[in-house]
Parts: C-alpha cells; sequence; structure tokens
C-alpha cells in the first residue's frame, strides 16, 4: 500500500521567510548553488511537524533523515516549529500524573 503526500500548491514557509533561501546552503561536493529546493521540505515538515517522526518524514519525502533533521533544527531557529510536547496529550499526561498522586495520597488516608 502505498501513501499520497499531500503537499501545498506554493511554498508556504518561502512566501513568509524568503531570508531561509538566499543564502545557499552546502549539502553535497558536486551540487551546483542553488539547486536544490528546500522550501518544499521545508512545507512538508511544517505541516507534519506533530504528528510524525523525522524518520517517518525522511521515508515519505525519500531524503536523508540527517538532512530532515537539520532542517528542523533551522524551522526551530527561525521559530516555525514549536516543541512537539505541548499537544493535547502532553497536556492530559501531565493531568493524569497529578490525578493518580491524588489517588496514592487518598489510598494513604483511608489505610490509616
Amino acid at each position: 500500500m502505498t501513501t499520497r503526500i499531500k503537499l501545498t500548491d506554493r511554498p508556504v514557509v518561502k512566501t513568509t521567510n524568503p531570508e531561509l533561501y538566499v543564502n545557499h546552503t552546502y549539502h553535497m561536493k558536486r551540487a551546483i548553488k542553488y539547486t536544490y529546493n528546500y522550501s518544499v521540505v521545508d512545507d512538508y515538515i511544517v505541516q507534519n511537524w506533530r504528528k510524525s517522526t523525522a524518520k517517518r518524514m525522511a521515508g515519505d519525502l525519500n531524503e536523508y533523515q540527517q538532512r530532515i533533521e537539520y532542517r528542523i533544527q533551522v524551522l526551530k531557529s527561525v521559530g516555525l516549529l514549536g516543541r512537539k510536547n505541548n499537544t493535547e496529550r502532553g497536556k492530559l499526561v501531565k493531568e493524569y500524573k497529578v490525578l493518580m498522586t491524588q489517588v496514592k495520597a487518598i489510598k494513604m488516608k483511608l489505610e490509616a
């Protein structure tokens, strides 16, 4: 079963942050300057950051995992990506831990 990658019609990150694409990024010895287009990779990372891992994104895009990790660091430094644990699941896990601590305290009171 193959999965189709949904990419936007236009590069969103490139239009909002054009300064990311001004300087040439050295990535391979024989590459000609400005031949590699990171805007597609950046858009995909921004869209799938919260729900996917770097390894999975690399597989979906048929890219090296190191290249995806590098672009994640670049996007984090610009402020386009936040921390992953700010999701609803993270909040629920924190609330669960607090409630379980309260349950343990109540059990100790009942045993005493």
